[in-house]
């Protein structure tokens, strides 16, 4: 119990954020009254909109929201005039444009998407109200522009100016808890504890800040603390991030099979390895040139005792030597990195497997939940305008603009309906509220100063709701509505039959949002995770078919950046849930190393590539079966492709692409068929393959 109390009890930067937003607020109201904008409370209302605890946050959701504004206002004076005359074409056009905007939003999903989505319901927040009077559009599109400018402004300003609170120290922060996180991870993979449930949490913990970490530095580019120049550091580190897991991943598999293979005893260089590895991450120190040198010749060790055990056990010790030279090198970059941000400078990388260059990082895009957003968003449009129009409500236009703008702002949700529902009932409580401030209250207030007074009584503390995730929707929903219901203008207007008419209208408008959302929109986290899975199989069967050479890096974040969506909400999925059971890890790194055996099948003579293309053929065709049926697990026959394919390949004469061939292929044979016997006869050192010093994937 002290401990619930503990969550909602404001702090001082709880209590400083609300005042200072609430001020900011007020300095937006002053400025528009003075200056006698045409609706004041659109000041006030993006002033609460845009209001972040991050000075950097704040600013760059500022931008994004004025231009996003601006373009829908655009939208809104080519739209009126030329479509007026027809109530179903302008309809149509302007729910077109809110749905494409929203699906270009969806597709984006960074920081900037938000201007997408403000520039489609812009154009309905600033369209419909005016069909009557389509002369006044560039006017009254202007001064909507004119008045998020004036809130974006002053919020700007108060946030950077009193008590500022940086990006910078909070990614500082956010890094060295992922770092510290990320070494009891590999810690724990090292010491045989990677298949655990815990450890497996951790690192879809780990993936999904990994991935989010890159939204947040857009922020920090904004900001005003030293770190500002130092973005381009942080987003190489995030890749860092993100790389690691699979080679942690893929530690795991081969030291699972390397202990079967050696029946529990591994061999005294590969245990010294482990050891040496474990207080290299435990003391978070880079490594001198002396103790690497130390660690390669342990090994060259490692990898000769294994071929001396049997052909099988040569080929998992590479395996895990190259695994560990991959950890070693990328959580020294990592450790590099975050000392470069710290102090400013900048080093060399030692890490360069993927490439140097990821100014574009690939991520997944849904085409189909964007279109079916917005879809959903221009059904909402159609049935709130049909009543509208249907019914000749003068105040109905409230209804269909705040059909579409609420689909959109929850659209980025597996099942809107819930939240929508909690903001429809926080709605419902700033009506009464309104009603009782304007009716109660206003009547009473003489001046400015009261008027703000009064109004601080609401909204500072709702202000302070915004500050804990669990209750920012209530707080947000509240400020942002009270300033829009009260109508607030420089002369108090007491018509009550204005105020219940176009209050009602939002609260109808928000109903047929939440009623088309739930009926057509609505998804399961499972089905979400599911089709998220669906596409990252589909790109291993699009690698394995793939002659020509395939692109690591866009597999690699591609990939991660799923496994980062999908990680959230295996924390929802039944746990007997076939898609809870997947390891999205595991079919990374398959993906990874069907790309490097694609890569030196290119390498080898063509008469020497038919037992790896049937390799290939059966991961293409494994992971087609995983489309149509979620549990699907690999049969024999690629079982015997893979042992037929490494005994040719032991057979033919060293080289790189051969070498580079028999590791891809071990890795494939382990993580598919981790409890699989090994199948390779004992050849000996004299046959055996002289390993070249490369990555494995």
């Amino acid at each position: 119990m002290k401990n619930s109390q503990n969550a909602v009890t404001p702090t001082v930067g709880d209590v400083v954020f609300s005042l200072k937003t609430f001020a900011a607020a007020m300095l937006a109201l002053l400025i528009a009254l003075c200056f006698d904008l045409t609706n004041p409370y659109w000041a006030v209302g993006t002033v609460y909109i845009v209001a972040h605890p991050l000075s950097g946050a704040s600013t760059s959701k500022a931008i994004y929201r004025l231009i996003g504004t601006a373009l829908g206002g655009t939208m809104t004076v080519i739209m009126i005039p030329n479509l007026v005359s027809s109530p179903e074409m302008l309809t149509l056009a302007i729910a077109l444009w809110m749905a494409f905007c929203l699906g270009v939003s969806l597709l984006d999903r960074t920081p900037r998407s938000y201007t997408f989505m403000l520039a489609g319901y812009t154009t309905a927040l600033t369209g419909f109200p005016i069909v009557a009077s389509p002369d006044t559009a560039f006017t009254y599109a202007t001064a909507r522009v004119e008045e998020i400018a004036l809130g974006i402004i002053c919020a700007a300003v108060v946030n950077r100016i009193f008590f500022p609170r940086h990006a910078g120290p909070v990614l500082s922060a956010r890094i060295d808890a992922w770092l510290k996180d990320g070494a009891e991870l590999a810690i724990g993979t090292l010491k045989g504890k990677g298949r655990e449930p815990a450890l497996q949490a951790a690192a879809r913990r780990l993936a999904a800040d990994a991935v989010d970490l890159h939204s947040f530095t857009t922020h920090v580019a904004y900001d005003t603390s030293d770190l500002r120049d130092m973005v381009g550091r942080a987003r190489t580190l995030q890749h860092r991030m993100v790389a690691m897991l699979p080679i942690v991943s893929g530690l795991s598999d081969v030291l699972h099979a390397f202990d079967t293979a050696t029946e529990g005893k591994l061999t005294p260089a590969v245990n010294e390895l482990i050891e040496r590895v474990t207080v290299f991450l435990t003391a978070k120190t880079a490594l001198s040139e002396d103790e690497r040198q130390q660690l390669l010749a342990l090994m060259d060790t490692a990898e000769e005792e294994g071929r001396e055990l049997q052909e099988w056990s040569g080929l998992l010790a590479h395996n895990f030597t190259a695994r560990l030279r991959d950890l070693l090198q990328i959580w020294g970059d990592c450790l590099t990195l975050r000392q470069d941000i710290e102090s400013g400078t900048r080093h060399d990388l030692r890490w360069k497997r993927f490439g140097t260059l990821f100014d574009h990082t690939p991520i997944h895009k849904d085409y189909g939940m964007a279109i079916h957003s917005g879809l959903s968003v221009m059904l909402a449009t159609f049935v709130a305008t049909g009543i509208w129009i249907y019914t000749g409500w003068p105040q109905g236009s409230a209804a269909a603009m705040m059909a579409g703008v609420l689909c959109c702002i929850f659209s980025t949700m597996d099942d809107p309906a819930p939240m929508m529902l909690k903001f429809l009932y926080v709605a419902i409580v700033t009506v009464v509220a309104a009603f009782i401030f304007e009716y109660g209250l206003m009547p009473l207030v003489h001046g400015y100063v009261p008027l703000a007074a009064a109004l601080g009584l609401m909204l500072v503390p709702a202000g302070l709701l915004m500050t804990r995730p669990s209750l920012a929707l209530y707080g947000m929903g509240f400020c942002v509505n009270l300033p829009n219901m009260l109508s607030l203008q420089d002369r108090l207007n007491l018509d009550l039959a204005s105020f219940l008419n176009s209050n009602l209208a939002m609260i109808v408008g928000m109903i047929v949002a939440c009623g088309t959302t739930a009926l057509v929109r609505s998804v399961g986290a499972e089905w979400t995770a599911y089709r998220v899975l669906r596409s990252g199989w589909a790109d291993i069967v699009a690698v394995a078919r793939k002659a020509d050479g395939p692109d690591f890096a866009k597999l690699l974040y591609r990939m991660v950046d799923r496994f980062g969506l999908v990680a959230p909400r295996l924390a929802t999925v039944p746990a007997e849930s076939a898609v809870a059971q997947t390891d999205i890890l595991r079919d990374l790194r398959n993906g990874l190393n069907t790309m490097e055996l694609q890569r030196h099948r290119q390498l080898l003579s063509v008469d020497k590539r038919d037992a790896i293309d049937n390799v290939l053929s059966g991961v293409a065709a494994h992971y087609q079966r995983k489309q149509k049926q979620r549990d699907a697990q690999p049969g024999e026959g690629l079982l015997d492709a893979l042992d037929q394919a490494l005994m040719q390949l032991i057979g033919l004469a060293k080289s790189s692409a051969v070498e580079g061939a028999c590791r891809a292929i071990t890795a494939l044979r382990y993580s598919l068929y981790p409890d699989a016997a090994a199948a390779l006869p004992t050849i000996g050192t004299k046959a055996g393959l002289h390993i070249v010093k490369e990555n494995a994937a």
